[in-house]
């Protein structure tokens, strides 16, 4: 994956606090939506969820990347595989 650099420490709390904001609203509306039309999905309720998914991935890597550029150690299973 490309590897952002933000050399401000202020940047950076920033992009982690914008990534884990933009995750927890994605799921947020992910779950809405899977409660509200789970049993009558049609084709585009399900794109709706991919993008949602896909959405809350990028806000997961956003907070993955400010905080490797902080220095903090991030958990297991957030690490990239270089």
């Amino acid at each position: 994956m490309a590897r952002v650099v933000v050399r401000s420490r202020s940047g950076n709390v920033v992009l982690a606090v914008l990534g884990a904001l933009y995750a927890f609203s994605a799921l947020a509306v992910l779950v809405a939506l899977v409660v509200e039309v789970w049993n009558a999905a049609a084709i585009i309720d399900h794109a709706f969820l991919l993008g949602l998914v896909a959405a809350a991935g990028c806000g997961v890597w956003f907070l993955e990347t400010g905080l490797e550029n902080l220095g903090v150690r991030v958990p297991h299973f957030m690490q990239r595989s270089h």
